[in-house]
């Protein structure tokens, strides 16, 4: 038949076929084999990182842990942390007392014997809504017909349309709370049936400001002789525009400034030309030329390390341990900075295969005067963390309510926070209201 392939034509078209099909097979397998290399290079690396890692939670579990027992495989164990009980009222704190007699049996309905044993429980509740408290003044004058003047009692008080128990409330809810100003007035509303304005909470505010003026003066007189100072900043809102908001903590006082700029202006205004003090902040070139020695904080380069390379992370974290097992010791008894920074020094010329360790390195290499100043005192800690957890409460309210609106606003703002921070950092455990109130009403009396 016309056009039909003989056997010797379609034999050799088969075997073209399955040569094509067999050439790229081969290129697949070739393919195949060269990202299996790649993938055991990776695994490779990773059971590194892995045997590396498990010699190092080996080194920390028997130097943080003290073994009294053993496990199965002879590591330290693990001490159980107690559970928490809720601590019974003293008896002066009680308002009511209940009790539950029973003289006859409930099952056969004969009468008892003597009391066998008793147990007492105690429920706590609090008054949802409290009655206001309205008081009221009334103020005879007098005609001295001596004098020709007329005269009052030399006894009133200073009285305001609102009382400072509202102004400690107001406090509470902005600065403690974070509230904003219409959920203040709804609180109060809801909570006391007291109702208020917006702008008389605002005015409040300020009132407070005027009242904790010479306490502010004396927290930022504190800050400035301190011997230790932890600083840190974070961006505010000023009426839509970027301002910075600073916090300087010291061991029994915490400031914060609210300002334009983020120069070395602020705060070497804030903390003055003492010499004699250690500034200890996350490397900000800010703080760098400020009179005093300088500590730079430990958890942001391990932090910044951990994300460039695991091998460079493990080595400083060790020098890290030990440092903070040097900071236990006396300061006579201490290690010498030398010591640490030479071992500091070999982890920066070590070849590290991850492309980022250099940049931690060169890090290391600038700061490394300043990275160990903590062993020469007592009370200085190798990190910021101290500032970073004062500053995170203004974060939060600043994500809340956005900032502040005006100068003023921002003004009154950082004398309130500072003055409230402090008052809680020097009395520990206490309330709110038992540390604010009694000020509030000493600082009223004085007007």
């Amino acid at each position: 038949m016309r056009g039909q392939l003989s056997i010797q034509d379609r034999q050799a078209q088969l075997i073209t076929r399955l040569k094509n099909i067999n050439q790229k097979q081969k290129i697949a397998i070739k393919d195949l084999k060269s990202e299996l290399a790649v993938k055991d290079k990776q695994i490779a690396k990773l059971e590194e990182q892995l045997r590396d890692k498990e010699k190092q939670r080996r080194e920390m579990l028997a130097r943080w842990y003290k073994p009294s027992k053993k496990t199965e495989n002879n590591e330290p164990r693990k001490p159980r942390e107690q559970s928490y009980h809720r601590p019974n009222p003293p008896d002066s704190d009680v308002n009511e007392e209940h009790s539950f007699p029973v003289c006859n049996c409930p099952i056969c309905k004969k009468p008892l014997g003597n009391i066998a044993d008793t147990a007492t429980k105690y429920e706590e509740d609090i008054d949802l809504a409290p009655r206001k408290i309205v008081k009221k003044y009334i103020i005879h004058r007098y005609w001295c017909p001596n004098c020709q003047t007329f005269v009052r009692s030399s006894k009133i008080p200073e009285i305001q349309r609102i009382g400072p128990n509202v102004m400690a409330y107001i406090l509470y809810a902005r600065y403690r709370l974070r509230l904003p100003y219409n959920l203040i007035k709804n609180s109060l509303l809801d909570l006391h049936d007291f109702k208020i304005s917006e702008g008389e909470i605002s005015q409040k505010l300020k009132e407070a400001q005027e009242l904790f003026g010479k306490d502010h003066d004396a927290i930022c007189k504190l800050i400035r002789e301190a011997k230790a100072v932890y600083a840190d900043e974070t961006g505010w809102r000023m009426n839509g525009n970027n301002w910075w908001l600073w916090v300087f903590v010291t061991e029994k006082g915490i400031r914060y400034a609210i300002e334009e700029s983020r120069g070395k202006g602020v705060p070497q205004l804030a903390l003055g030309g003492k010499t004699d003090r250690t500034i200890i902040s996350d490397g900000y070139a800010a703080y760098g030329n400020l009179p005093g020695d300088k500590q730079q904080c430990w958890v942001h380069l391990l932090r910044n390390a951990k994300a460039a390379s695991f091998l460079l992370y493990s080595d400083l974290l060790k020098i890290y341990f030990d440092l903070t097992q040097e900071l236990i010791q006396p300061v006579g008894e201490r290690k010498p900075i030398t010591e640490f920074q030479t071992r500091l020094q070999e982890i920066i010329q070590k070849k590290y295969r991850d492309f980022d360790a250099k940049k931690i390195q060169n890090r290391c290499q600038k700061h490394l005067p300043f990275l160990f100043t903590c062993l020469n005192y007592e009370n200085v800690l190798p990190e910021n963390n101290t500032a970073e957890r004062a500053i995170r409460k203004q974060v939060v309210m600043r994500k809340i309510f956005g900032g502040s609106r005006s100068v003023d606003g921002a003004k009154a703002h950082e004398v309130n926070t500072s003055v409230i921070e402090t008052q809680l950092r020097q009395n520990p455990g206490q309330s709110f209201f038992r540390v604010m109130l009694p000020l509030i009403n000493q600082r009223r009396s004085r007007l």
